[in-house]
């Protein structure tokens, strides 16, 4: 059982984007110039305010509001995280 949870939670770390950058955004609180690909994976019914990115350009969706913004990572449907290109 042990072994199980320490297997989980490793898992959620690497999928977690921490240390982001602080991005320009619009007025409205919208990262200004995001990749169509990240805006295509968010989930439904999940704004584009949440979308986070990181120092390499790759894109997280904040759970919570934190300093530096941190969240669990923007994957597409092949679980590839995105990332500017």
């Amino acid at each position: 059982m042990m072994r199980a949870s320490l297997a989980a939670a490793a898992i959620v770390a690497a999928s977690m984007v921490q240390g982001c950058v602080i991005s320009e955004r619009t007025e409205d609180g919208r990262l200004k110039d995001v990749a169509p690909a990240a805006l295509a994976a968010l989930p439904e019914g999940v704004d584009s305010r949440f979308l986070i990115r990181d120092a390499q350009g790759c894109y997280g969706i904040a759970i919570e509001k934190t300093e530096p913004p941190s969240g669990l990572a923007l994957r597409d449907a092949d679980g590839t995280h995105i990332c500017d290109d």
